[in-house]
């Protein structure tokens, strides 16, 4: 039966883990006070009830008796072998941290309500950004949901107090007297480079949507791109801006069938940029290809309604839309504000 000590004045919880075959304690931080252990005491018998609850799901369910970590994520990554490669990376660069805490040779039933908040809590003190955080606990989300669904342990709920928050950043966008550069020195750079800082700046379109840009599903006449959005799996057609008309005159000539953008991966359209960006002398701005795709929403947004943008970036809710990415910069808010009539004295 779960139990409560003190130690130090302090009150903690003991309890036989019948997942791990071992006594596990955590401290409550809390003083020991009679008003206190009755708190903690209840806490046990709660913690008890719901470990017997388990044990009996266990007995009783159709889990994956025996299966061991390891094998729960390599089914779980053969499952998402078709996610984009970036987040192939995502799943193992948590599984490397999460494989330090537990051991992946053992049961997937050490995976538990309260191994799992411990583990969240030991990856919140691992000194990397709140976001970096928030990725490796994303990630994990993921990881326990597929546990749920193919029974390779009981289901379980986190503390929401426990779980880290993503910390939303200012939005980096291009200035006006640097785009103003990059646009100016294309004159220097060849269609393949022209055409992709074009397609940026003007559809703000995801990097990985451009690469699925082709000559064939590209309507010069009605102007509009049919594309495969790779993030939400779907065609999509969006029209796109005049400016872009000759440009992709100019590439459909040259590339008459294929991808307009003679690019092997994202990867490689940001080391492009990033080449450009040092030649220009603005490499040290925080820019990427993803900035293109933030100057066009931020732009978009104080011209158009959200709605609108969200259709035409692929923003699956406009909640997206809102709160990333409208931004109203110092310039246009001057603007806005002398707008308002300034009131004179009586003389």
């Amino acid at each position: 039966m779960a139990s409560v000590y003190s130690k130090r004045n302090i009150l903690y919880i003991s309890w036989f883990d019948w997942s791990l075959n071992k006594t596990k304690n955590r401290s409550t931080k809390l003083s020991d006070t009679p008003e206190n252990r009755k708190k903690v005491t209840k806490l046990a018998d709660d913690l008890q009830t719901q470990m017997d609850k388990q044990k009996k799901e266990f007995a009783t369910n159709n889990l994956v008796k025996g299966a061991n970590i390891k094998y729960a994520f390599d089914h779980f990554k053969r499952l998402n072998s078709n996610k984009d490669k970036k987040t192939i990376k995502d799943y193992d660069r948590f599984y490397k941290l999460f494989k330090k805490y537990f051991n992946e040779d053992g049961p997937c039933t050490v995976i538990n309500k309260l191994s799992a908040e411990d583990w969240i809590m030991s990856v919140r003190k691992i000194g990397k950004a709140q976001n970096t955080i928030f990725g490796y606990f994303k990630q994990f989300r993921h990881f326990y949901n597929f546990l749920f669904e193919y029974n390779y342990t009981p289901m379980f709920k986190i503390n929401k107090d426990i779980v880290p928050r993503a910390e939303v950043k200012d939005v980096i966008v291009f200035s006006d007297s640097d785009l103003q550069k990059i646009f100016d020195g294309l004159k220097y750079k060849n269609l393949n480079f022209k055409a992709m800082i074009n397609l940026a700046y003007y559809s703000g379109l995801r990097s990985s949507d451009l690469l699925t840009l082709s000559v064939e599903k590209t309507n010069l006449e009605g102007g509009y791109f049919n594309y495969y959005a790779k993030k939400n799996k779907k065609w999509r057609t969006v029209p796109y801006h005049k400016a872009l008309s000759e440009i992709l005159i100019q590439v459909i000539e040259k590339r008459k069938s294929g991808q307009l953008l003679n690019y092997r991966n994202v990867e490689n359209m940001n080391k492009a940029l990033h080449r450009y960006l040092i030649k220009l002398g603005l490499d040290k701005r925080g820019y990427s290809m993803r900035t293109f795709r933030k100057t066009f929403i931020t732009n978009a947004s104080t011209k158009m309604d959200l709605s609108t943008v969200s259709k035409l970036v692929g923003h699956q809710q406009i909640n997206t839309t809102a709160k990333y990415y409208t931004k109203v910069d110092q310039r246009r808010q001057k603007i806005q504000l002398d707008k308002l009539e300034e009131i004179t004295s009586a003389e």
